[in-house]
């Protein structure tokens, strides 16, 4: 009997250990199953969707990179002509996306199997208008959509305004020249203390993204000889607070309560306001100003050589077109994605508690519907931030006496930076 049992035992004991390796077998054979793609960005903000994406696909982990600072995108340029070293899918930031849209790494996403025409019209055109190469194909997809708005603070607005309801604020800050107005009356009664604005850049970021260049042209547009006038104006009436945009002073403005408007995109709400006025919750509001715009973005893009396409396209079309993902991201971190179908969707309910409890969702869904569609170029934002700034700058501060003035010197520094542009 005791010989029964001791051989009993020791079938059980067999039986358990035969388990646990076949266990220890099966997850072995589930890891070394599990596929890898590498992802670069020049920021962290991806992590989130990393996340979900791998409890979505457990077969699939993702290596990310974050490579931050105004080197990213030479080390991305470098790897992608370095096959062993490239991405198998990677960020590009707005400024630089006309610059690498035409270039062979990027895969070609309207084709086989990925179809991407097909699903990019639940975008808002001005994003679109971005994500296609000069022959027409889909080379990169934007996932975050970037109106903008003028947030305000809302007791300077009952002070000076008499309400600060977002409806009736919108109403009297129509137009610059009611912004100006304001501005001047707010001067004085506050002692020189308050400004309607931060600095020109409020005014001139209001209209960033027309284009410089067609057909090999540069074009210089009415719009930015306006803006000339107005940044003029503004500082003669006394309108600027004068605050260096990204100062230190230009920060603590917002926490201090001396600046009543500040237009700024979808990601101001995060990455601006509550960074740098953490303490401010409720104070803010947000209204339509004299123009429509957007700001900023990042689009998504594939190596055209990489070993793992499926698995990188799961991923991004996770990233841009998963409605439960995205519906996730836009209450979980507060994130206006690019996708109209779920912003639409999520309007009516999603609030802001650091907004007053404003539906912030239903103010940017219609905005991003009013952004100018522009087919913008790779010379762009080159000329629009180092050379046209730098000239308005000189303007403002009289270097430059006229318009005319304004544009010999815009069209020489074209001509040097780009020789092979036509500038007449």
């Amino acid at each position: 009997m005791k010989t029964f049992k001791l051989k009993y035992l020791s079938i059980i004991a067999l039986v358990s250990a035969v388990m646990i390796v076949s266990g220890c077998q099966s997850k072995g054979e589930q890891a070394s199953k599990q596929e890898e793609i590498t992802v670069w960005s020049f920021t962290d903000e991806a992590g989130y969707a990393i996340e979900k994406f791998e409890e979505k696909y457990p077969d699939i982990k993702v290596n990310f990179v974050n490579i931050p600072g105004n080197f990213y995108i030479t080390k991305l340029k470098s790897a992608l002509q370095t096959t062993s070293k490239a991405p198998d899918v990677f960020m590009i930031e707005n400024a630089n996306i006309r610059e690498l849209i035409d270039v062979p790494y990027l895969e070609n996403l309207s084709s086989s199997p990925y179809n991407a025409n097909e699903l990019i019209p639940e975008q808002y055109p001005f994003v679109q208008a971005n994500e296609k190469d000069s022959e027409g194909h889909i080379r990169a997809i934007g996932y975050q959509g970037t109106p903008g708005g003028i947030y305000y603070r809302r007791d300077l607005a009952k002070e000076y305004l008499g309400t600060d309801d977002p409806a009736k604020v919108g109403e009297q800050i129509g137009t610059w020249e009611d912004i100006f107005e304001i501005g001047e009356r707010v001067q004085q009664e506050s002692g020189n203390k308050v400004h309607a604005l931060a600095n020109w850049n409020a005014i001139s970021n209001s209209y960033d993204g027309i284009p410089w260049v067609k057909d090999g042209k540069l074009v210089i547009d009415p719009t930015y000889m306006e803006v000339l006038d107005l940044v003029r104006e503004a500082r003669q009436r006394k309108v600027l607070a004068e605050y260096e945009e990204g100062s230190a002073g230009h920060a603590a403005s917002m926490q201090k309560g001396e600046v009543m408007f500040y237009p700024g995109a979808t990601w101001a709400l995060q990455y601006t306001f509550k960074a740098n006025a953490p303490d401010t919750e409720g104070l803010w509001g947000l209204a339509p100003g004299p123009s429509s715009f957007s700001a900023g973005g990042t689009y998504i893009a594939m190596y055209s050589q990489s070993e793992k396409k499926d698995a990188a396209w799961k991923f991004i079309e996770f990233y841009n077109f998963d409605h439960d993902f995205l519906s996730e991201l836009a209450k979980e971190q507060d994130y206006f994605t690019s996708n109209m179908v779920v912003n639409d969707q999520l309007a009516p309910s999603v609030t802001s508690a650091y907004l007053g409890g404003q539906k912030h969702f239903e103010f940017f869904s219609e905005a991003a519907k009013q952004v100018p569609v522009y087919e913008r170029t790779k010379y762009d934002s080159i000329i629009n931030n180092d050379i046209y700034k730098n000239v308005l700058q000189l303007y403002l501060n009289n270097d430059i006496q006229t318009k005319e003035e304004a544009v010999k010197r815009i069209k020489r520094d074209v001509k040097l930076r780009f020789p092979e542009l036509e500038v007449d």
